[in-house]
């Protein structure tokens, strides 16, 4: 047999075998159940794909309650000096010479300014002079909330008492626990990893203004004050936890 008649005839059985399964009313009938339920199972799995879709999309855009945990460290730097009468001066604290944490931010910064007497004098003493001391945060390129209505840039104090000023750095920063809206943990903290912020020079001035007092005896006339700025930066790392 020849392979054109070979080939003939393979045509003609397939043909005439597929004539015969479409000519027959009960096979039209299957393939077309057949069809249908592929479709309609299909249909279902995109129908169910499409709803999870739905609904974590939903979820994900609805926000849930959250509280904002701050965990603080302190850094601590320290200054001292002997002012002479009515002498000015400017003290830099790099904020670059703090070793802040991987992942923490500073939050703000406090200062204090301490007299040679400090706090718990015996003011009745006649040995005990309290001198004038007027200190400052100078306002400068520190990156900064300068225009915060709480910060406390200014003071001064005649009667052997410290002085504290105080700077926040970052933007809504109290250092207490907070709560936010967001839809996840991570927009959640979103707003608590911004970096940037007290990159700078920390200027103080401070001035001082020698109480003397001119009497017999061993009391001396009072021409100088030894002055001691500290400085503590709080820095802060957040946690969010979901509220039930």
């Amino acid at each position: 047999m020849s392979e054109d008649t070979e080939k003939n005839i393979f045509n003609g059985d397939i043909n005439q075998a597929l004539n015969e399964i479409f000519s027959l009313r009960e096979s039209n009938v299957i393939y077309a159940i057949f069809v249908s339920l592929f479709f309609v199972i299909g249909s279902l799995h995109a129908f169910d794909w499409n709803k999870n879709y739905y609904d974590d999309a939903v979820d994900a855009t609805m926000p849930e309650d959250w509280t904002i945990e701050f965990d603080i460290e302190i850094l601590n730097a320290e200054h001292t000096e002997v002012w002479q009468d009515e002498e000015v001066k400017v003290i830099d604290f790099f904020m670059e010479d703090f070793s802040v944490r991987e992942d923490y931010y500073i939050g703000a910064i406090f200062i204090t300014i301490i007299p040679e007497v400090g706090d718990g004098a015996d003011l009745t003493d006649p040995l005990v002079q309290c001198d004038a001391i007027a200190g400052d945060i100078e306002v400068n390129d520190l990156t900064a909330q300068w225009n915060y209505q709480g910060n406390n840039l200014s003071g001064q104090d005649s009667s052997c008492e410290n002085i504290y000023l105080d700077l926040q750095i970052y933007p809504g920063y109290t250092g207490e626990n907070l709560t936010s809206d967001a839809p996840n943990e991570f927009q959640a903290l979103m707003p608590w990893t911004i970096n940037g912020w007290g990159e700078g020079v920390l200027e103080i001035k401070v001035e001082l203004d020698v109480n003397s007092v001119d009497q017999l005896g061993p009391v001396s006339q009072d021409e100088d004050e030894e002055i001691t700025i500290l400085v503590e930066v709080h820095t802060f790392n957040t946690n969010a936890v979901l509220n039930n």
